[in-house]
């Protein structure tokens, strides 16, 4: 199922909205910090009706330290930097350092298939067009563990080198083993619709590492509920959050339509 899901999400990217992110609300969840973190596909825009871009700045200004990351990503068709800079999010990043929501930029893998040089470069590209990320995020990572010393150890190394507190990102789901932590601050090890997430038990070995450095992706997720899988995800011991009322088609183009709500969840 989760790997379906990747190959759709991926065929999405092909789609004529020219640019992605990936953000997270902080919040305080008793005396562990929590982040609900939020995936949209939107063009770079600014001060135009609807634009998601806006809505994110806006949030942060209001609530501060609501906004955690925003994950861009250029090149849709593959993700990455693209093949050149492009000044549209030159204009955003400053944009967002001056709302303090840090950027990560993300860079695809192919589930360790991919070239390792490439990715390379790409991450080469990212700190060199846009110096101000605070990160990378790795999509589509392979969840064996000899893969994961090799490849993403390697990967882990390089950004670290680049940048010696990068948050680096591991996007891997239900399959990720405790070996990938070794190669990551955070790994996405959860990405399903809400009910899954109600039946969900996150494996033992979690137990030996914060919240902080796991997060679930839930879609589908109706108003009504919001609340009851906002508390079960943190049950789960997520300590990052995307909770969208938009399905798997739609769940990476539109901000869910409860942004006020989940907010105000985030604070209470």
């Amino acid at each position: 199922v989760l790997s379906s899901f990747l190959s759709f999400k991926h065929t999405m990217r092909t789609s004529v909205l020219a640019y992605t992110f990936i953000f997270a609300i902080l919040c305080s969840q008793g005396s562990e910090a929590t982040q609900i973190s939020l995936v949209a596909f939107f063009t770079a825009c600014y001060n135009t009706p609807g634009c998601g871009w806006d809505q994110l700045f806006k949030a942060q200004m209001a609530h501060d330290g609501a906004i955690g990351y925003a994950v861009i990503v250029p090149d849709t068709d593959i993700g990455g930097p693209g093949k050149a800079v492009d000044p549209n999010f030159v204009s955003l990043l400053s944009r967002a350092k001056t709302s303090h929501v840090p950027i990560l930029g993300l860079v695809n893998t192919a589930a360790g298939v991919r070239n390792i040089s490439d990715v390379k470069i790409d991450i080469d590209n990212f700190y060199k067009w846009y110096p101000s990320i605070s990160g990378i995020y790795i999509d589509e990572v392979d969840s064996n563990c000899e893969i994961t010393a090799d490849y993403y150890g390697d990967l882990w190394n390089y950004i670290r080198a680049r940048q010696d507190n990068a948050t680096v990102v591991l996007e891997i789901g239900i399959l990720a083993r405790e070996c990938s932590m070794n190669a990551s601050t955070i790994i996405v090890i959860f990405e399903s619709y809400y009910y899954d997430e109600m039946a969900y038990s996150p494996p033992a070995w979690t137990e030996n590492y914060p919240p902080e450095r796991f997060w679930h992706l839930i879609f589908g997720t109706p108003l009504r509920l919001l609340d009851r899988t906002f508390k079960k995800a943190v049950e789960n011991r997520a300590g990052h959050l995307l909770i969208t009322d938009q399905d798997i088609v739609d769940m990476n183009e539109i901000l869910p339509t409860y942004l006020d709500e989940l907010v105000s969840l985030v604070e209470a």
